[in-house]
């Protein structure tokens, strides 16, 4: 069975350059725009793992992760964030809220995002 990737990103270029790359990858992926829209959409669709956004409008990631963590039936999903803030503060905040791993979106390339999937899902 394929796993399945919850994209959370307001950006329509982050969404489909992402979503493109992991379904070439082998995964089955799904995006929300928002915080809203992604805890929605675990309720939906459970994905195996979330790779979230930070700053985004109606939401943030930091409520986003703070709200999967704190819900039982979601709670195990793991969480990468993929930001564009990437202050020591924000990444010690993410790593502490639960995310399983940040990375930096200026700095990490498509095939790297895919490689920390990878490793994060077989842990």
């Amino acid at each position: 069975m394929k796993e399945k990737v919850l994209i959370v990103d307001d950006t329509e270029f982050y969404q489909k350059a992402y979503k493109n790359k992991l379904l070439s990858a082998g995964y089955i992926t799904s995006v929300a725009n928002n915080g809203v829209e992604a805890l929605k959409a675990l309720t939906v669709d459970k994905p195996d793992l979330i790779l979230l956004d930070l700053m985004m409008p109606i939401m943030d990631g930091f409520k986003v992760l703070q709200t999967v963590k704190a819900n039982p039936n979601f709670q195990n999903i793991p969480v990468i964030v993929f930001s564009a803030k990437g202050a020591s503060e924000e990444i010690s905040k993410a790593l502490q809220a639960g995310a399983n791993d940040f990375l930096v979106k200026a700095t990490t390339t498509p095939n790297k995002v895919v490689e920390k999937i990878k490793e994060v899902l077989q842990k």
